[in-house]
């Protein structure tokens, strides 16, 4: 594979992905730029994710994008980071990031997106504001990782039975 091929795409609200571009800003600063637009014209949640080596943006359909991947969901002044990675054991988790704190009781935060029709749980040590968030994902454009200085905190995907 070529070294200009892209090999990430993005997704916003959802509804649209695209390959991640080195232009005409760097990838870094695409990055934060797109977290930084959070919460204007309509966009509330953002997804990065790695396509297989050899693999191009047509190459993948919304049902065969990785499975695997960083997102941010909110505004620019609060929002939530998730990761969703593969496990040493094959199998897929998903975890809210945050700076590690007390855990008493369910997330008294409350995280809107989607105009309001979505929203996200989280403690007040997993908001993050634009700036950091956008650190989040550089750092997850170089390593596929979250840095070890974040917590994480798995989120119970499953539904509950009456």
């Amino acid at each position: 594979m070529s070294n200009d091929k892209p090999t990430f795409v993005y997704e916003i609200n959802g509804a649209s992905f695209a390959n991640l571009i080195n232009g005409p800003r760097s990838y870094e600063d695409n990055l934060q730029r797109m977290v930084s637009l959070l919460g204007k014209s309509g966009r509330s949640t953002f997804s990065l994710s790695r396509l297989p080596d050899g693999q191009d943006i047509w190459d993948v359909t919304r049902e065969s994008l990785p499975s695997v991947f960083l997102q941010a969901a909110g505004t620019a002044d609060a929002m939530t980071v998730e990761w969703r990675r593969l496990e040493q054991d094959g199998t897929e988790r998903l975890y809210t990031v945050g700076h590690g704190g007390p855990r008493d009781g369910e997330p008294p935060v409350t995280i809107d997106f989607l105009d309001g029709t979505a929203h996200a749980l989280v403690y007040p040590d997993e908001v993050f504001t634009a700036d950091e968030a956008g650190e989040i994902f550089v750092h997850y454009f170089h390593t596929l990782t979250v840095h070890d200085r974040y917590a994480l905190r798995e989120l119970n995907l499953t539904t509950p039975t009456p």
